[in-house]
């Protein structure tokens, strides 16, 4: 036997008598059985709750609230690890670089000038990277000066 087979199983006497019920009472009549019947007319009645006027914008204010301490919080966090990642990595390249550069000068066409030339165009990705990480700064405007 299937687990979801377990959970499909039902009482259908049981639900045939939910159903009277439930129609029972959105007809108004009696002629269901009494303990489904009462049921079904407390889940059609709304329970008699008084909420403040500015329930709804008290929830808005909580919830945008709890969502920018979360962001914050996860942008830190998420700073921090790519830190992390990037220390390791170039502690990575530093231990194991000198022969990755040989390896990779040995099989480029351009030899030990095309490692160069990559090397140059990391640096410039990575300049561009860093420039636009500064105008998302805080006090920062569009034309990088504050």
């Amino acid at each position: 036997m299937k687990p979801n087979e377990q959970d499909a199983r039902f009482d259908a006497a049981g639900w045939q008598a939910q159903e009277r019920a439930r129609l029972a009472a959105r007809d108004g009549l009696g002629d269901a059985d009494p303990a489904e019947l009462r049921i079904a007319r407390a889940l059609r009645a709304s329970p008699p709750i008084e909420l403040p006027p500015d329930f709804a914008a008290r929830v808005a204010r909580l919830a945008r609230a709890e969502a920018a301490a979360s962001g914050l919080l996860e942008q830190r966090l998420l700073r921090g690890l790519v830190l992390v990642f990037a220390l390791s990595a170039a502690v990575v390249v530093a231990w194991f670089g000198r022969g990755w550069v040989a390896a990779l000068a040995a099989s480029l066409p351009g030899g030990q000038s095309a490692v160069g030339w990559g090397a140059l165009a990391a640096c410039c990705l990575l300049g561009n990277w860093g420039l636009g990480v500064l105008r998302r700064l805080p006090g920062a405007t569009r034309d990088g000066v504050a």
